[in-house]
């Protein structure tokens, strides 16, 4: 694991609070403020406002400062960027929308991969047979279990041939990986979901384009139900 970079705990703090609305758009932010409010030198302050402006979160301006920018120039699909939304009061929201995201696409890229990488149907079930295993012992809440089916989504969207789909694998990666921060996956999980990326890799590997994209829509229907069951945020709040 590489050693964490200087800037990255200001990074951390000042992205958080621009992505929670903590500092709103059209804010002022100041080299010399970041410097004394973090205790850090004028190049790690200035590194990590070159870092949100990368993300879009502010634009720097000569003899302004740092100008927090409204949520529509964010590179939203950033991981880092999922993170602090998902750390916030909005994170129902957010995990909404990405669910709608993954709505969109996901049984898009089962047919297509059934249709033209039948031959992907193999890892993916090894993938599939792996959850199955690990939720039938409990573990489904592991890291071995998230593994797993973050591996499992990213093959699947690279196999539909589609570069566009392919380059969400991270973005499906980052929605995966929050759930699992925010606790909401169950040693013992709903079998629904884990018979259902059984039934996504059997449909690929027959070549059966209208039931991949039926069973992976289910799927992604069910998983989205499961984890938006309380849309008060108290699901999300355990």
């Amino acid at each position: 694991m590489p050693a964490p970079v200087a800037y990255q705990p200001v990074l951390e703090a000042l992205g958080l609070s621009i992505a929670t609305d903590a500092v709103a758009p059209g804010s002022i932010i100041l080299v010399e403020e970041v410097e004394t409010r973090f205790g850090v030198s004028r190049s790690v302050a200035r590194e990590a406002l070159r870092m949100l402006e990368s993300l879009g979160m502010v634009a720097i301006k000569r003899r302004v400062g740092c100008v927090v920018q409204p949520r529509s120039t964010w590179n939203v699909a950033d991981p880092k960027v999922i993170h602090w939304r998902m750390s916030g009061p909005a994170r129902v929201q957010e995990l909404d929308q990405l669910m709608q995201l993954r709505a969109g696409v996901e049984p898009i890229a089962a047919r297509l991969a059934a249709g033209i990488s039948p031959q992907s149907g193999p890892e993916l079930t090894r993938y599939a047979e792996t959850m199955r295993d690990l939720a039938a012992a409990s573990l489904g809440d592991s890291a071995e279990f998230l593994a797993a089916d973050v591996a499992f989504h990213g093959v699947l969207l690279s196999a539909s041939g589609n570069d566009h789909f392919a380059a969400l694998g991270e973005v499906v990666a980052s929605v995966l990986t929050e759930r699992n921060r925010l606790g909401l996956l169950e040693p013992k999980p709903d079998p629904r979901p884990v018979v259902l990326h059984l039934r996504v890799a059997a449909a690929i590997t027959q070549g059966h384009s209208a039931l991949a994209e039926a069973s992976a829509r289910t799927l992604v229907d069910v998983v989205a139900a499961e984890v938006l069951l309380d849309r008060s945020g108290e699901t999300l709040d355990r």
